[in-house]
């Protein structure tokens, strides 16, 4: 007997020992994860943000303008299922009815059967899972023993969501699934990302408005196989860009290249035309763009503007004010120059003359304010390279072909004013509203509206501009 007195004294200390360590671990741990649990324990809120990847820029406030609802955003990436056990049990403890739970999910991270398992122990809330959507340099970077395996976690996580959703009544009443990694514009553009996960400010401003709003990202039975299949192409495709000349991109960070336009050019995110040209090429863009502006009369005014380094009565939150400031401070004289005019689209909305016959050079007219504009930027910069952008498709006015007044013309006949000013220049042409392929028919697929490019289809003009560039 005494013999096993030490014995069990140093057994229990031992264990002491070792709940100790364990404690010590679990709360180095969950150190991380405090600051998200005050706030879990003290705020109110009906619905919370929980993601294993970055969501450090969508707001809350998002949330409550876009949706109405009162969200509390974590902090912190969770990197395991066991943290998220963890937040949802501190939510369960609070006296806050949340309705709504957000659920960003890394499928390398958490498998669809336990994540399901989860939440089902928590039925009476709604669940929006949004499956993470790192960009197409992450997946290029893999080595081909890491791409198989998390690709193929992915894979299995759809199907298995899918599977689930189509065979348990509750998961699809109260489980919404969506998936943006087969989305060109978003995981193809660099410029989008802060990190492999990460996407910017701007572009998480766009994900919080489409989330749970455009059920155009929202995984179904229907069309997970071919969101897979085009998943799968788009990343392998890059991943062998370099053997294909198609997918390759000019280096253009030796330039800054300035964009004047309207409403078309001017989007603030990365998403823009200009964003997704720097994306794709690395030049120093400097949107100088305005909403709602034409060529006529305007152009050569904000040229004058630009030439004089003037920001008088610019507002500071405006893109052109930032587009030139940033110009102003930023552009390099060992950088080469180029300069993009993207104009028309509100020549033809407000009936402007498209040109005058006895003065090639009459603001007044379409013809005339892009040539006065362009005469005054080559005088500057003489070994400035000049790109016009044709306006895109609109359906606006039958398609176009209704002119605005009796002066003006039918949208094609601005078109056609801009390519002969740059064939008699020998300016570079781009005719969006000839490449694109957008008609009548099919113009909800590629505009916001009747005349504003989508996603898509910007990243899809700024690609062909980069490719003419080369």
């Amino acid at each position: 007997m005494k013999k096993i007195i030490p014995v069990l004294s140093i057994l229990i200390l031992i264990a002491l020992v070792g709940f100790g360590i364990y404690r010590y671990q679990e709360n180095k741990k969950q150190e991380p994860m405090r600051p998200d649990f005050d706030r879990i324990a003290t705020e109110s809120y009906t619905a919370v943000f929980l993601s294993t990847y970055p969501i450090d820029y969508f707001t809350e406030e998002d949330f409550r303008y876009y949706r109405g609802i009162y969200p509390l955003n974590a902090s912190y990436c969770i990197p395991d299922l066991a943290a998220l056990k963890t937040y949802l049990r501190k939510v369960d403890e609070t006296n806050n009815e949340v309705e709504t739970v957000y659920l960003g999910i890394r499928p390398d991270l958490i498998p669809a059967d336990k994540l399901m398992k989860l939440i089902s122990e928590r039925p009476d809330r709604r669940y929006e899972v949004v499956i993470a959507y790192p960009s197409l340099d992450y997946w290029k970077n893999l080595s081909d023993k890491e791409f198989t395996r998390i690709f193929s976690d992915y894979r299995n996580f759809i199907t298995t969501a899918m599977s689930l959703s189509q065979s348990n009544e509750w998961i699809q009443q109260h489980v919404s699934f969506y998936f943006y990694g087969s989305t060109e514009w978003l995981v193809a553009n660099p410029a989008n990302y802060e990190s492999d996960f990460g996407v910017n400010p701007g572009i998480s401003h766009v994900l919080s408005m489409y989330t749970d709003s455009d059920h155009g990202y929202q995984l179904t039975g229907e069309n997970c196989e071919a969101r897979l299949n085009g998943f799968e192409n788009l990343v392998t495709e890059y991943r062998s860009a370099q053997n294909n000349p198609a997918l390759q991109y000019p280096d253009l960070s030796d330039w800054d290249v300035v964009f004047f336009g309207d409403s078309i050019m001017a989007f603030p995110e990365t998403s823009s035309i200009p964003g997704a040209f720097s994306g794709k090429t690395g030049a120093h863009v400097y949107n100088c763009a305005v909403g709602g502006a034409p060529a006529t009369a305007y152009l050569p005014q904000v040229v004058d503007r630009f030439l004089a380094q003037d920001l008088t009565d610019l507002s500071e939150d405006s893109v052109i004010y930032k587009g030139m400031s940033d110009y102003f401070e930023h552009a390099g004289a060992e950088r080469k120059t180029c300069f993009v005019l993207d104009f028309g689209m509100n020549d033809f909305f407000t009936g402007a003359p498209v040109q005058n016959a006895s003065n090639p050079y009459d603001i007044n007219t379409y013809s005339g304010a892009l040539r006065t504009a362009t005469d005054k930027l080559t005088e500057a910069y003489p070994n400035a390279v000049i790109l016009f952008v044709a306006t895109n498709f609109t359906s606006y006015f039958n398609n176009g072909q209704e002119p605005q007044s009796e002066e003006g013309g039918a949208l094609p006949q601005y078109i056609a004013a801009m390519k002969q000013i740059s064939e008699e220049n020998g300016f570079l042409f781009y005719n969006s509203y000839t490449e694109l392929p957008i008609n009548s028919e099919n113009y909800p697929d590629y505009l916001l509206d009747g005349c504003h490019p989508n996603e898509s289809t910007r990243y899809l003009m700024a690609c062909d501009i980069a490719r003419l560039m080369r």
